[in-house]
């Protein structure tokens, strides 16, 4: 969105002000150090807790309480901090197109599959909730039990985008399987595969996305970076 080459950090804290271990302080040297290290310039929006360099794109949270909660799982961390040095093992090569918009489109919905779900909530996003786009969290690889087909036709015929991820916390998209409901089906109806983003990821480049009325060749080239 920024489509600028200086430093974004994000940092917080997992313990409050009041308790015993406060983090605060330590995530907001850190974050200031990587900030100003010439390193971190053109490195993308950066997430800096407990010492670790990861990238926003990358990250996720998973642990309620660990300080060492937030990790890239797929690739590991980009860096750290250390005794206040900052030190970079690697760079995330892929680049998204910037979107420059001043808006989001606020009506897009995430969905987590599960065995047996069927298309009653798809279609109550279409017609309770004027859905204009839906992300799915997928099983695995990206497929969805047959009983979504009918909601997902649905979907794409009223040319509401439906993009695919998974509910695995790490691993790749892809349209492997050609049964019904599996990913190369879904592709082969419309659907659209995002290979390396989480659902919630995915629900927020959707909606900056469809902010600039951007057309399905567009978001597939978008999501397939």
């Amino acid at each position: 969105v920024l489509g600028q080459q200086k430093p974004v950090v994000v940092t917080g804290s997992m313990k409050s002000s009041s308790e015993l271990g406060y983090d605060g302080i330590n995530n907001l040297v850190s974050s200031i150090l990587v900030c100003m290290d010439s390193e971190s310039i053109g490195k993308g929006v950066l997430v800096v807790l407990n010492d670790q360099i990861n990238a926003a794109s990358e990250v996720t949270k998973t642990n309620t309480l660990s300080l060492d909660t937030f990790k890239s799982l797929d690739f590991g961390p980009l860096g750290i901090v250390d005794n206040r040095q900052v030190i970079y093992y690697r760079s995330v090569n892929f680049k998204r197109p910037v979107i420059t918009t001043d808006r989001i489109e606020e009506n897009v919905f995430l969905l987590k599959v599960c065995s047996g779900t069927d298309s009653k909530l798809i279609d109550y996003f279409l017609s309770g909730l004027n859905a204009k786009g839906i992300v799915l969290e997928a099983l695995g690889r990206g497929n969805v039990p047959p009983q979504m087909l009918p909601g997902i036709k649905r979907a794409l015929a009223a040319a509401i985008p439906v993009v695919i991820t998974s509910r695995c916390p790490s691993g790749r998209v892809f349209d492997t399987y050609g049964y019904e409901g599996g990913g190369k089906h879904l592709t082969s109806l419309g659907c659209i595969i995002a290979p390396n983003l989480n659902g919630q990821k995915a629900r927020l480049l959707l909606m900056l996305s469809l902010a600039k009325a951007y057309k399905r060749d567009d978001l597939i080239r978008i999501f397939q970076i």
